[in-house]
């Protein structure tokens, strides 16, 4: 009822820029970067930059870190933030790969939130590409694993939910799913929460 509710994260907004996500999920990305304390945030998927501005004023709020997002398109009306950098190109792509990993060698606590092309074989690539950057300690959260019906958009095929599966089947020693931070029971991500555990 609250995902297919037009009035509710479609019209969720920070600091006057769109974020399109479920509040309670920002409340725990909160959470995780007061706790954690990132040096760098990547995230996949900018749309707006409202969720790069959020990430950004936590950031300032825990006074450290920098986000590093990334989306094919661009767009010059983003919003402008010294934490925030911008990266054009496909979050699989080898040249934004290798900046986000030259970006990532030079943070002690790295994190990573993936969130752009939600089919499960793009989902499945960033994860293979990106995940090894998440330092131990720190989060990975695949976003929208809701989709697929699990509970929602049951049409929509395999998504981040399968990819999620796949992945940890494949490195079970890197990640552990950290259901604490489901801990509202609304959240776009359940199971998408990722600690890693393994070096």
């Amino acid at each position: 009822m609250y995902y297919d509710d037009p009035s509710t994260w479609r019209s969720t907004n920070w600091l006057g820029i769109q974020t399109a996500k479920c509040p309670l999920d920002l409340w725990i990305f909160q959470e995780i970067i007061a706790e954690t304390r990132p040096d760098l945030i990547i995230e996949t998927g900018t749309h707006l930059g409202g969720s790069a501005l959020f990430l950004a004023s936590m950031c300032d709020l825990v006074g450290g870190g920098e986000v590093l997002t990334i989306d094919i398109v661009a767009d010059p009306e983003r919003p402008q933030h010294p934490r925030v950098s911008y990266l054009l190109g496909s979050s699989t792509d080898p040249e934004v790969v290798e900046e986000a990993t030259r970006r990532a060698d030079e943070a002690e606590r790295v994190m990573v939130i993936l969130d752009s092309d939600h089919g499960e074989p793009h989902v499945f690539e960033e994860l293979t590409l990106l995940a090894p950057l998440v330092t131990p300690g720190c989060y990975l959260v695949v976003e929208d694993t809701i989709v697929n019906g699990n509970p929602v958009l049951p049409d929509f095929g395999p998504g981040p939910g399968e990819a999620v599966a796949r992945y940890l089947s494949l490195e079970p020693s890197l990640f552990v799913v950290d259901r604490n931070r489901e801990k509202f029971h609304l959240t776009f991500n359940p199971g998408g929460y990722l600690r890693r555990i393994g070096n």
